[in-house]
């Protein structure tokens, strides 16, 4: 029986294709999370509170000290959206790759987020 190359090539090929291409998916996911990395302050309106949001390189997220049970809905690089444990979405918008809105379903509001300041930095 003669074994054809072709057939065994385009075979192996296509395994190599799907490996490499499963590599930069992952990668990705990884660029991605890190956009959405960091400590963000903002105010809601009706209760004219000040809010702290933090998220983690495994995209925990952490609301005002207190953690955020929730099922990932989308992460690109445009909106990282997640549905919390109540069944209502926040979305987070970025702009030129930085995060610039929180979307409370909620409240049917969207407002503005602002990095965290650190305190050891210089101004």
């Amino acid at each position: 029986m003669r074994l054809k190359w072709p057939v065994f090539l385009s075979a192996t090929s296509l395994g190599v294709a799907a490996v490499s291409s499963k590599f930069i998916r992952r990668r990705e996911a990884k660029d991605l999370n890190s956009m959405y990395v960091g400590s963000w302050e903002f105010t809601h309106p009706k209760e004219h509170k000040h809010h702290t949001i933090t998220i983690y390189p495994d995209l925990s997220i952490i609301l005002d000290g207190t953690a955020i049970i929730y099922q990932l809905i989308e992460l690109s690089e445009k909106k990282l959206a997640i549905q919390d444990q109540y069944g209502y979405h926040l979305i987070i918008n970025t702009k030129n790759g930085t995060p610039e809105s929180l979307y409370d379903e909620l409240d049917d509001v969207s407002l503005p987020i602002v990095p965290v300041k650190k305190e050891n930095q210089a101004d």
